[in-house]
């Protein structure tokens, strides 16, 4: 929630959606923190999270929703149903101020990615923003690993994308950071400030494990 505050300049008012929100770690957090003028929706693809999430904090705050999203993972959801490559997320356009990605494209493959940024973009009001975090390849990165400092080494994929475990990509990917430039500008987004770049990496000023981005509309 730190980072929610400080980087993204998270209200007490703002309506917050929470992709990937698990077993409602962030939920628990929030629940004392947002208004009643605040709201809080949250989703997964792991049912058990989201029922234990709507039975202990749903019921007791109005202003916080979770939903089941069956969306086929190999890695996490092998008998889901939907596809996330053009999965569209079930909120009106323009429906929240701050969108949460936290451990989700790190777990992505790339037309996966590009369309959870597509509803990024859908979704968020005029002056919404969101926090996403991702593991990023570029040149410092690559500097750091030639020297082996790299936390994660990601050996198979191509120049687009990386990932870990050659028969389970979803466990953990890494993407080029012009790629996911180059997406947030074919959806009308931008950065609005730099990356906060991790510590998996190999730096020694990383500010989580993973990257940090911060993204508005345009």
């Amino acid at each position: 929630m730190t980072y929610l505050r400080l980087l993204v300049d998270m209200r007490p008012g703002e309506s917050i959606l929470d992709v990937g929100c698990g077993c409602g770690l962030m939920a628990l957090y929030l629940k004392d923190y947002l208004a009643e003028t605040g709201s809080y929706a949250g989703v997964d693809l792991h049912s058990p999270s989201i029922n234990w999430c709507s039975k202990h904090i749903g019921s007791r705050r109005s202003n916080f929703q979770f939903r089941h999203i069956d969306v086929k993972s190999l890695a996490y959801n092998t008998r889901g149903k939907l596809s996330a490559d053009d999965f569209t997320l079930p909120y009106e356009s323009a429906s929240f101020d701050v969108i949460l990605f936290k451990s989700v494209f790190t777990h992505l493959r790339p037309a996966e990615v590009e369309n959870y940024l597509k509803e990024a973009s859908r979704l968020l009001t005029a002056d919404g923003r969101c926090l996403a975090t991702f593991f990023l390849l570029n040149q410092e990165q690559e500097l750091l690993g030639v020297r082996a400092a790299n936390g994660l080494k990601f050996t198979f994929g191509d120049e687009q994308w990386r990932y870990v475990y050659e028969h389970s990509p979803e466990s953990a990917c890494a993407y080029s950071e012009g790629f996911i430039l180059s997406l947030l500008q074919k959806y009308d987004l931008t950065l609005a400030r730099p990356a906060y770049y991790g510590g998996w990496s190999g730096r020694e000023n990383g500010l989580s494990f993973q990257d940090l981005l911060v993204i508005k509309r345009v």
